[in-house]
């Protein structure tokens, strides 16, 4: 009885429990972290200790998703190259967005905002440079009046011999003088539109004024010596000389000009004056 109390006794084992299973005092068996260990501080889980899991990954070696590209930053690229301003008002929005969601594309957004400057600029002075080009003012003439009526005349009166001649009594030639006159002006009204639509200098379009004013120079002499009745010739006086006397005004003021807006005013003057003075002469002459 003695000698069995004295031998050593040996702890049973049982072999079912793994090495790394460790009974602790509660009788509870704990099993160790595989990666034991605990790591230490600046290491990442799932890394050595020490070591640090790369940038853009998440702990485990994941990486980390990529965030989304903002649609505006890219569309103010693009906006640049068609509608410049629209690019700015683009790239600033786009700007905004991403501080504010974390999107990526601010690079593309400020991109956009430059180029929409630069071409937006480049407009303007382009647009400057047109237009500080026209310096020479070129006079067209509007579409020329349509003919008046060639009035009819009337055949000669018998008049007495003793009056035959005199002013105011209204002789065959002085009707006759004065519709030829008229014939005339018309010829050189219409010569005067072929020179316009085939001259550009403006040295040639005053030489084509010039012989215009020739012509109705000739017509207002002529209708200011003819013979014609008293009541006709009231009428001349009263209302077509001073027409032509408008005309020649107007033909002066083209000749003498030198400034663009001295030119536009006398032609605007001459396209109304014109034909008024070949209605009226059309009336008077008519009877």
């Amino acid at each position: 009885m003695t000698q069995h109390l004295d031998r050593p006794v040996t702890p049973m084992i049982d072999a079912s429990v793994d090495a790394d299973v460790t009974t602790p005092a509660g009788g509870t068996p704990g099993v160790q972290n595989p990666g034991w260990p605990p790591p230490t501080a600046g290491s990442t889980p799932g890394y050595a200790p020490g070591y640090a899991a790369p940038a853009g990954t998440v702990p485990g070696g994941v990486p980390a998703p990529e965030a989304p590209l903002n649609t505006l930053s890219w569309l103010s690229v693009v906006a640049a190259f068609v509608v410049s301003p629209v690019a700015i008002v683009l790239g600033a929005i786009s700007r905004r967005q991403i501080a504010r969601t974390g999107e990526r594309g601010r690079g593309l957004a400020t991109t956009g905002i430059a180029l929409g400057i630069v071409f937006t600029l480049m407009g303007i002075v382009s647009t400057i440079m047109v237009l500080s080009m026209v310096t020479t003012v070129t006079y067209t003439s509007g579409p020329a009046p349509a003919p008046a009526p060639v009035p009819a005349v009337s055949a000669p009166a018998a008049t007495d011999p003793g009056t035959a001649g005199t002013t105011g009594t209204g002789t065959g030639t002085g009707q006759a003088d004065l519709l030829s006159a008229y014939l005339d002006l018309i010829a050189a009204n219409q010569t005067l539109t072929a020179n316009f639509e085939a001259h550009d200098e403006i040295g040639e379009l005053k030489a084509d004024l010039a012989e215009y004013r020739a012509a109705v120079q000739t017509f207002r002499d002529t209708v200011a010596a003819a013979d014609l009745p008293a009541e006709q010739r009231a009428k001349v006086d009263a209302q077509l000389i001073p027409a032509v006397d408008k005309v020649l005004a107007d033909l002066d003021a083209m000749g003498r000009a030198t400034t663009q807006s001295s030119m536009q005013t006398a032609a605007s003057a001459f396209d109304t004056d014109n034909p008024a003075m070949a209605e009226v002469a059309s009336t008077v002459i008519s009877g």
